[in-house]
């Protein structure tokens, strides 16, 4: 038998994370989110290589509204506006932010084929007219339009994290919120990316542990030389530069 996630098992899942909340603000989201990894789980599009559903469950839904519900645990005043994902992929977090948040407009960022034909499918079979697929890699997008026009930036598994904020931060409006998702960090390398931020005009703004999710609030404008091209990012991150 092909094992493949039920809305039910997503219900389980969501009451078993303490996130029951959110199917009861939207209750088709259990629907919503099933045929999501019901199509990402027949894609051919290489976007995952977890095939059991309860570990995709997880992955892809769990972690992520886990990420939001401490965001607003926090209560960080995350300004009313849009929301992108940067290097969405297979749409993770950013799908399950967005689905959870319609009246939030929601841009996926990606400039993969594979990823861009997976969500522009997937967003058109769910009707979720309030989310827009981007195709342009991020250091040029963020300085085109979408500069400096969002509230709130995800990223995750993109890149190491100081990569990460520099392709993030200039896409938030000052006051806007960025969530990167980091993994556990050691103290050494936690004081490096908050370096990195300051210099890209956003400062750190911690959560509750664990300490697996980066955020961080614009303060000023980001430098108009930020993001760098793609080269001069892969040669010298501003993790060097920072120092």
């Amino acid at each position: 038998m092909i094992d493949l996630p039920d809305p039910h098992q997503i219900s389980r899942a969501l009451d078993r994370a303490g996130l029951r909340y959110v199917e009861d603000l939207r209750p088709n989201l259990p629907d919503q989110l099933s045929r999501w990894l019901i199509a990402l789980r027949a894609s051919t599009r290489n976007l995952t290589a977890i095939r059991d559903s309860e570990q995709a469950i997880e992955r892809h839904v769990i972690e992520p509204l886990r990420g939001r519900h401490r965001l607003i645990a926090a209560d960080l005043p995350v300004p009313h506006g849009p929301l992108i994902d940067v290097g969405s992929g297979n749409g993770a977090p950013g799908l399950p932010f967005a689905l959870c948040e319609p009246e939030r407009p929601a841009t996926l960022l990606d400039s993969r084929v594979g990823s861009l034909s997976f969500l522009q499918a997937i967003v058109q079979q769910l009707g979720a007219s309030w989310i827009t697929i981007h195709d342009e890699r991020a250091e040029r997008a963020g300085h085109g339009p979408l500069r400096e026009r969002f509230a709130l930036a995800l990223s995750r598994a993109v890149a190491p994290p100081a990569t990460a904020l520099e392709l993030t931060i200039p896409f938030l409006q000052v006051g806007g919120i960025a969530m990167i998702w980091t993994g556990p960090l050691d103290p050494g390398v936690t004081t490096q990316i908050n370096a990195v931020a300051n210099v890209l005009g956003a400062e750190a703004t911690p959560l509750d542990p664990p300490h697996d999710i980066a955020v961080f609030t614009k303060v000023r404008a980001s430098n108009p030389n930020h993001p760098r091209p793609w080269p001069q990012i892969r040669r010298r991150p501003l993790s060097e530069v920072a120092r």
